[in-house]
């Protein structure tokens, strides 16, 4: 297999279980506030990479290799957090579109000026996988409100998009220090973020407050420890299920760099917002549209000229 084919597979996979980390941050960010979820994720995420390094013997990577690693970890989380709070909000779809076109841009960008421009034949499929993304994760409605609700999530879309183009880049300038190192020093940035995060916007409130209970519910206590109980352990669940998507993805996004461009990789690993409205549809019944129909048809179009 060439290099560019093993990195377009490698970039899917990494699309295909972010979409599914996504997915289960975005409900689970209606069960804790985000930044709480965030550090669980990641806190987890951190002693597993630790770990699994340890056991490998893998040696310490240099000062350099850790700090882009840090960097990148600061990125994605802001990234993160802006991202989960918009998908707590409400349709998943609505600001995954300007989200992913800007994580496939900036490290387009940053490929052309420093290792040149990819085939025209690659250069057209990223074209076609910037509309097949926008396709897939735009709203089909144009009615007033719609339009206004895409207006107020605009720059919570940007922000985040603008913070995974960097996480991808800096990742990707972590090169030479192996997967799991680099990955753990993202991880001690986003945790550190979420955590400070976590300190000085909600010192109250770890959990989201449940709905109002009802007045059978106001009869009896124990029904409400046992609904608060609840919701913590379904938010801790969906957490850790985040953590292990968002890791594997990560780590097969950084093994794609370190085979193929970074362009390449990008590109068809910010395809992820696929993933997360299939997983929508399946487990939540949320339904497609022929926007969402022909993003698909024109992403498998993309992939095919891109690889």
């Amino acid at each position: 297999m060439s290099a560019t084919a093993t990195t377009t597979v490698l970039g899917l996979s990494a699309a295909i279980i972010w979409g599914a980390a996504d997915f289960s941050g975005g409900i689970g960010a209606r069960y804790f506030r985000v930044y709480w979820l965030l550090a669980i994720s990641h806190a987890s995420s951190l002693i597993a990479l630790v770990l699994l390094a340890d056991l490998l013997h893998q040696p310490l990577p240099d000062a350099r290799i850790l700090t882009y690693g840090l960097i990148s970890g600061l990125a994605g989380g802001i990234a993160l957090l802006v991202f989960y709070y918009a998908l707590s909000q409400g349709s998943m779809g609505t600001t995954a579109a300007v989200t992913g076109l800007l994580t496939a841009a900036l490290p387009v960008v940053f490929s052309m000026t420093t290792i040149g421009a990819p085939s025209r034949r690659q250069l057209l499929g990223f074209v076609l996988a910037a509309g097949a993304i926008w396709l897939i994760s735009s709203p089909s409605g144009s009615n007033e409100q719609v339009v206004e609700g895409q207006r107020k999530k605009l720059t919570l879309a940007v922000i985040s998009g603008i913070g995974f183009g960097i996480f991808l880049i800096a990742l990707r300038q972590a090169n030479g220090g192996g997967l799991l190192w680099p990955l753990a020093a993202s991880r001690v940035g986003s945790l550190v973020l979420a955590i400070a995060g976590g300190l000085i916007l909600s010192r109250d409130q770890f959990v989201v407050e449940p709905e109002p209970p009802s007045a059978s519910h106001l009869q009896s206590s124990g029904s409400m420890q046992r609904t608060v109980r609840r919701r913590w352990m379904i938010g801790i669940g969906l957490a850790l299920i985040a953590s292990a998507f968002d890791t594997g993805g990560n780590f097969l996004f950084v093994a794609a760099t370190r085979i193929g461009r970074l362009d390449v990789a990008a590109v068809l690993s910010s395809l992820y917002p696929a993933s997360t409205i299939l997983l929508a549809v399946w487990l939540l019944k949320e339904r497609t549209n022929r926007r969402q129909a022909l993003g698909m048809t024109v992403a498998l179009v993309a992939v095919a000229l891109i690889s």
